[in-house]
């Protein structure tokens, strides 16, 4: 995990991680759980910045208590919720002696049964980057473009001439491979790789936004 990217990119002042008591009830139901989920928790896994604003709800310790059907389903563990809850990221339970186990985008039916849809990532350290920075830039930076923009594979060769890419992606959320880019971690651009690639950018501060809308605001149709 770079928690430092994660400080610059959220703006935090200083993390805020779960007490073992805390964690405790977080694991309720499972024997183990993996070294890199502890870390998190242990860190950040009460940072508001990270968790409390997201367009996806984080299954946080305050989500478990709200929603128990995160613990009715005994063959996962829950990391993340589709904001309309039509899909979940977990780790199976098979999975949660490993140390940085992979995590699957899931559906969860009224009566328990998961499906799976895809692996987001292979391994739970590399999505919580992914994620973390897709979210900051669908939901927690003040300043984005209005419009979804429409890229062809000419547009996207454009963009990886200009900006720099991110080394994490999130894969199987509502698209094959989302791909995430920046120029000096104060803006970000994803882009939804598949038959039509699609995405937007936004940036924390208005300098930035207009610097980003200047080096890429022309690529692509809107």
């Amino acid at each position: 995990m770079d928690y430092a990217l994660l400080q610059k990119i959220y703006n935090i002042k200083s993390f805020v991680g779960y007490t073992d008591e805390e964690i405790k009830e977080l694991r309720a139901g499972f024997e183990s759980i993996p070294h890199t989920l502890y870390e998190i928790w242990k860190k950040c896994g009460k940072t508001s910045e990270l968790f409390n604003h997201s367009n996806d709800p984080w299954v946080t310790l305050d989500f478990q208590r709200r929603y128990k059907w995160t613990r009715k389903t005994k063959g996962y563990f829950y990391i993340l919720n589709e904001n309309q809850g039509v899909y979940q990221v977990a780790i199976r339970r098979a999975d949660m002696a490993e140390d940085d186990p992979p995590v699957y985008v899931v559906e969860t039916d009224d009566d328990g049964t998961v499906n799976e849809i895809g692996q987001a990532e292979n391994s739970l350290s590399a999505f919580m980057m992914g994620m973390l920075i897709y979210e900051a830039a669908i939901s927690c930076f003040e300043f984005c473009a209005e419009d979804i923009i429409w890229y062809d594979d000419g547009d996207v060769e454009k963009i990886d001439g200009i900006l720099n890419k991110y080394p994490y992606h999130v894969y199987n959320w509502y698209s094959d491979r989302i791909d995430l880019y920046t120029k000096t971690d104060e803006e970000i651009l994803f882009v939804m790789q598949g038959d039509s690639p699609n995405g937007t950018y936004s940036a924390r501060t208005e300098t930035a936004y207009q610097e980003i809308d200047r080096l890429i605001g022309g690529i692509g149709e809107r």
